[in-house]
């Protein structure tokens, strides 16, 4: 009898304990969305959009603050990036009116901005042709001018952008994107619209073979990278670039945290594509808070289930990486029908996402009612934890 006693005793209290190690994980899922920022912005704009933000359930914003066709104030020689810090002062007043946290959605290793190409035309990447993207249009695309990693002194550039809109009040973290090289391959659905053919990788979207870059392979392997008959295929030119661009994200995210800020990245859909496609292994992004693979996954010509296998491909190779970054999905909202909301959080809760990114607010005000369908969907989530 006693016998049996105890062991319903501890029966219910490992049932106990089951249902609140399931209660911390659902209540850890949070709830972002991307939004683009601008100087021009109204008190109105920003108003609505962080108002429906709240009303959907949606807790944190990643706001655009340095983008395409970065916007100039005052003395743009100075490199101080004013129209980034007014566009997060604006907005940290309505994250701050409606309780929703407000991180700065940064570009980082491309960076379009003329006065920095007309001052620092050598910190730009240069392709297996010897052109360098400060001079190209790489995919007919103004804004595609990337930054070489491996130059200490755009990591420093970069850093202290990203310690002058650190000292922004009400500021949450500091979001990178584009921290990457340009698109070797494109995902597969662009290839059409962007007019290119990419059947295996062609020199002209192969990148970084600037002198920095050569001259530090060299140092460590005797081998100058433009010599390679196949670069794609010699492994240790490939690791040095993964490593170049993981160490930058690794100190620019250390650089945040010291600062006081949540450190996070937008990367590619699942490790695999993003090493494939822009030498990018997220995996090895170290410091980070938080990492959201864009799991777009039409771009890919990939069924809707692929977004749990992507999230899952994601959590493990963080895992097996000794990462303890928290993964969070991204979704497109223009592949996620309003009505099959639900489904799709269900993709990436099963793959074991901590959380749900959607890109953006501006494509969910597009579609009509999608914002309801999106705060019905999360209240019945939430309810039911």
């Amino acid at each position: 009898m006693k016998t049996s006693v105890i062991k319903m005793v501890v029966l219910m209290a490992l049932l106990s304990l089951s249902v609140s190690c399931n209660d911390v994980k659902k209540d850890d899922f949070k709830v972002w969305a991307w939004l683009a920022g601008r100087t021009t912005m109204s008190e109105e704009q920003l108003d609505h959009y962080f108002s429906e933000a709240a009303r959907a359930g949606i807790d944190a914003i990643i706001l655009e603050c340095h983008g395409a066709r970065p916007e100039v104030i005052g003395d743009s020689a100075s490199f101080r990036d004013d129209a980034a810090i007014l566009i997060l002062e604006k907005a940290a007043v309505y994250a701050k009116k409606y309780d929703i946290e407000l991180h700065a959605w940064m570009w980082t290793t491309n960076r379009a901005e003329l006065s920095l190409r007309k001052a620092h035309p050598e910190w730009y990447q240069v392709n297996a042709q010897g052109e360098s993207c400060a001079d190209i249009k790489l995919y007919n695309r103004e804004h595609y001018r990337f930054l070489c990693p491996t130059r200490p002194e755009v990591m420093e550039y970069l850093k202290e952008r990203v310690r002058e809109i650190a000292q922004i009040e009400g500021l949450a973290g500091i979001h990178m994107d584009f921290i990457r090289y340009p698109d070797v391959i494109l995902p597969y659905r662009l290839q059409e619209s962007r007019g290119v053919v990419q059947d295996r990788v062609y020199p002209l979207w192969d990148f970084c073979y600037c002198d920095v870059c050569r001259a530090a392979f060299k140092a460590q392997t005797g081998v100058d990278p433009v010599e390679i008959e196949d670069p794609t295929s010699d492994e240790a030119w490939m690791q040095f670039r993964y490593d170049r661009m993981a160490e930058m994200a690794s100190a620019i995210a250390a650089e945040i945290k010291a600062c006081g800020k949540v450190a996070s990245s937008a990367v590619f859909a699942s490790p695999y594509e993003s090493k494939k496609l822009v030498r990018q292994d997220w995996a090895n992004f170290r410091n980070h808070d938080y990492i959201f693979p864009m799991i777009y996954h039409r771009f890919y010509f990939e069924e809707d289930e692929w977004v749990e296998t992507a999230t899952r491909e994601g959590v493990e190779a963080l895992r097996a990486a000794g990462n303890d970054a928290v993964l969070c999905s991204g979704l497109f909202v223009g592949h996620v029908p309003a009505d099959r909301i639900e489904e799709f959080i269900g993709y990436t809760e099963n793959g074991g996402s901590a959380g749900i990114c959607f890109f953006s607010m501006e494509e969910m005000e597009k579609r009509e009612g999608y914002v309801d369908s999106l705060r019905i969907v999360l209240e019945k989530t939430r309810l039911s934890d």
